[in-house]
């Protein structure tokens, strides 16, 4: 069964080994999505993702601190690309007389520190795995979803995206599995605006 809905979820990404373009560049280059199965039993189909909004305002952050009032929590900008079915992004920080926290960052990085990032996606449509298709039946499979933004962070993401996301993933189980027993097209979609409602209200 497809589901409509609108959920930011979180996702950590891997930073790639640096080479020396990268570091002449002051550049880092993160395998952003797969289309592996993660944590949360779920897929981000690469075909699904729409870039546009990202590529508007294509910042980086630090810990995903977008609305500090600090403009050193944006490190800098990046270019998004799909390559061999993976999300790539490719973040260039700022100087360091124009950010010092931008500047460290980088040397963390470089030195091996700090290697994660995570990404903050808006879900828009998802489906259960169909075993027709060679999916897998107890898995969500996003078909449709928008990246806001992504951000280096420390020890994989945040304590409090981590509970965002996993609060949104149980929203939308819980739904689902609501929908699975409805038979009248009707309360399907009045069960999916009721869904799109009340996961709508922990957004961030």
């Amino acid at each position: 069964m497809e589901i409509a809905v609108n959920k930011v979820v979180v996702r950590e990404a891997v930073v790639r080994a640096l080479t020396d373009e990268n570091k002449q560049n002051r550049e880092a280059e993160f395998v952003i999505s797969t289309e592996s199965v993660d944590s949360h039993e779920t897929v981000f189909k690469v075909s699904g993702w729409d870039l546009k909004r990202y590529e508007a305002n294509p910042i980086v952050c630090y810990q995903h601190r977008s609305g500090s009032d600090d403009p050193d929590m944006i490190l800098g900008t990046s270019a998004v690309r799909i390559e061999d079915n993976k999300l790539i992004g490719i973040v260039r920080f700022e100087a360091a007389d124009v950010n010092p926290l931008a500047e460290k960052v980088w040397k963390k990085i470089q030195a091996g520190t700090l290697r994660m990032a995570s990404i903050s996606a808006n879900i828009k449509k998802g489906h259960w795995g169909d075993e027709k298709l060679g999916e897998d039946a107890n898995v969500i499979y996003f078909d449709d979803q928008e990246l806001r933004e992504w951000s280096i962070v420390a020890l994989g993401s945040n304590p409090d995206a981590i509970k965002r996301s996993h609060d949104a993933m149980e929203e939308i189980r819980a739904k689902l599995e609501k929908e699975t027993t409805v038979k009248e097209p009707e309360t399907i979609k009045r069960t999916v605006r009721e869904a799109q409602l009340s996961i709508n209200q922990n957004s961030y």
